[in-house]
């Protein structure tokens, strides 16, 4: 399950003075909306302050973070066509993020983590997201 945390920290721009800024995050691995926010109090960030949290949509990953720079967050709305026992032909629409350098790069990506799929599935929308990272978090 993932949380969706927004939260306000102190930056120092580059003539010394400090700045707020407000950045979003995913959680990853957390129950409670309390464990959540915890995990992004402890970022390496000065004077945070979390300013939203709710549980996100988001289904899972296609594909880790490479470290390449100017990677970032791209959200996908994948659509998952089955028949259901009746016969009938239902559809399910979901998001799943991924990393990306470029569009070009995510809708490979995507097109790469449909192929896994076992069902009839195709991308309606991928879109750059303004979130910053995932705060993964491994079970103890």
């Amino acid at each position: 399950m993932y949380f969706e945390v927004t939260i306000k920290h102190l930056v120092t721009d580059k003539k010394g003075n400090d700045k707020e800024v407000v950045a979003k995050y995913f959680v990853e691995n957390q129950e409670l909306f309390a464990e959540a926010e915890q995990k992004a109090l402890e970022l390496p960030l000065r004077n945070i302050d979390v300013t939203d949290i709710k549980r996100s949509k988001l289904r899972e990953f296609a594909n880790n973070p490479t470290g390449v720079e100017n990677e970032a967050i791209y959200i996908a709305t994948i659509v998952d066509t089955f028949t259901d026992e009746k016969g009938n032909e239902k559809k399910m629409q979901y998001p799943v993020g991924l990393y990306a350098i470029s569009l070009t790069d995510a809708n490979k990506v995507v097109t790469e983590y449909m192929a896994q799929g076992l069902a009839d599935m195709e991308c309606e929308d991928i879109k750059k997201s303004t979130f910053e990272t995932v705060i993964w978090y491994v079970w103890a």
